[in-house]
């Protein structure tokens, strides 16, 4: 991550040699290709935070009845595999941005990527002509070839009347490594088949529609001990899922059919390293959203085993960026 703010801030101190018109006219294009670049970059990590926060909503579709409740401790370990590692850079979408070689795509590291070692050019012109500037494309968060997501939160159920149950989750602010996560969400849960008699189906059948409120930290490495920097992403994610599942002796095995959207938006903050016009450049970047919207379906598989009031679960949630959720729990019924 310490080469993304170098990045972003080389696109705009690429205007100091402009002349007071010309720089009013280079803001809006540099503002236009920050956004582009930015969205694409941190585009994988918005998808699988979407599908992270999303998950291990359910372990049943069996409703709990008033006043019984369960509350249990979970965390969520998503996987990103190698693909989401790079992202095609083409200039010629962008206003003032080629390569070395000339202006055909290349796949470049997006957040979850490695070092690729390519760098772009950005030409402008100056009251002494055109001009040229080479900048190093950052590398991801990766040096190897696996990348997690893992957040931990605390989850809380309420079975309420006529087959209805409502959930809850929290996560305080959580820091791991240079990265950090705060979670807050509400689902509320239906028993279709609490309609009719038991008697009438194999299984039990119930939806679930649930909001979750998403914010990361990743703080930015600065060579000056007193700057500190950072890009926070707020999301505001949801979920619809179908859900069934089958109780037998202490076990219930449970599966869903999910969809997912979100919506993140990212923004540059603290304090950068800049030369001349530094405050003006750092009101640039401090305006400056990165908005990503996100959606997406998958599958669940999952299994509880409850001896007296204790719950285990282990649920395999099946996307684009796949998670295992695990968690351990207190339930007040059988």
């Amino acid at each position: 991550m310490k080469h993304l703010y170098t990045l972003l801030l080389m696109f705009c101190i690429s205007g100091l040699s402009f002349s007071q018109t010309n720089f009013a006219e280079l803001i809006p294009q540099v503002v236009q290709d920050i956004e582009k670049f930015g969205n694409a970059y941190i585009e994988p990590a918005s998808e699988a935070a979407m599908f992270n926060v999303n998950s291990g909503w359910y372990t049943s579709a069996e409703a709990k009845t008033f006043p019984q409740f369960e509350i249990s401790v979970l965390s969520n370990v998503t996987y990103v595999p190698n693909s989401g590692g790079d992202f095609e850079l083409d200039p010629s979408a962008y206003n003032s941005v080629r390569f070395e070689d000339g202006y055909q795509p290349k796949n470049v590291a997006s957040i979850f990527g490695s070092d690729k070692n390519l760098s772009v050019f950005i030409d402008y012109e100056t009251d002494e002509g055109l001009q040229s500037l080479e900048i190093e494309l950052p590398p991801g968060v990766d040096n190897g070839d696996v990348n997690v997501l893992p957040t931990f939160f605390v989850q809380g159920s309420l079975g309420l009347i006529k087959g209805t149950e409502v959930k809850f989750r929290y996560s305080p602010e959580l820091a791991i490594g240079d990265v950090s996560t705060e979670i807050v969400g509400v689902a509320l849960q239906h028993e279709f088949t609490s309609w009719l008699k038991q008697e009438y189906f194999f299984v039990n059948l119930s939806g679930l529609v649930a909001y979750s409120s998403f914010k990361g930290t990743y703080l930015i490495e600065d060579e000056e001990p007193n700057n500190e920097a950072s890009i926070v992403s707020d999301m505001d994610a949801w979920s619809f899922s179908l859900i069934a599942s089958k109780n037998l002796a202490k076990f219930t095995f449970f599966g869903g059919l999910d969809y997912s959207m979100a919506t993140s938006v990212s923004h540059f903050q603290g304090v950068y390293t800049m030369p001349e016009q530094g405050e003006q450049f750092q009101n640039v970047l401090n305006q400056i959203e990165i908005e990503n919207k996100d959606y997406g379906f998958s599958g669940s598989l999952g299994l509880n085993y409850q001896i007296n009031h204790i719950k285990t679960q282990l649920m395999l949630n099946l996307q684009k960026y796949s998670n295992i959720s695990i968690g351990v729990g207190y339930c007040s019924g059988e």
